[in-house]
């Protein structure tokens, strides 16, 4: 009987990076938001930078304020300095919110 290896998650440092790719990516576009009623005629778009703050404060209440930061990029830019492998369920977390940003920007 042979056993597989199971592949080793990639570090931290590593997701940080590549989260942090993202993050500049998307946050110098912009998400269209429907407004007004379900047709969708009231269209306004704002900067996926915009939601900075909230995002930060949802993964500062959600994982504690040792995880503060001024910015995603200087948050993840400490991540991948440290690479502390406790910021795993917070890079989770972060990269659910960029992937659904890279989602409505992409119109996927």
């Amino acid at each position: 009987m042979t056993r597989r290896k199971r592949a080793a998650a990639p570090a931290p440092a590593v997701v940080a990076m590549r989260l942090l790719g993202a993050w500049n990516r998307i946050a110098q576009g912009h998400v269209a938001l429907a407004l007004g009623c379900s047709c969708g005629v009231g269209i306004s778009s704002v900067r996926a930078a915009d939601f900075e703050q909230d995002i930060l404060e949802f993964l500062c209440t959600r994982h504690g304020a040792a995880w503060r930061s001024a910015s995603i990029g200087g948050l993840l830019a400490r991540i991948a300095r440290d690479n502390d492998a406790a910021a795993g369920p917070l890079l989770a977390d972060l990269e659910s919110s960029i992937q659904s940003f890279e989602q409505q920007h992409s119109g996927r």
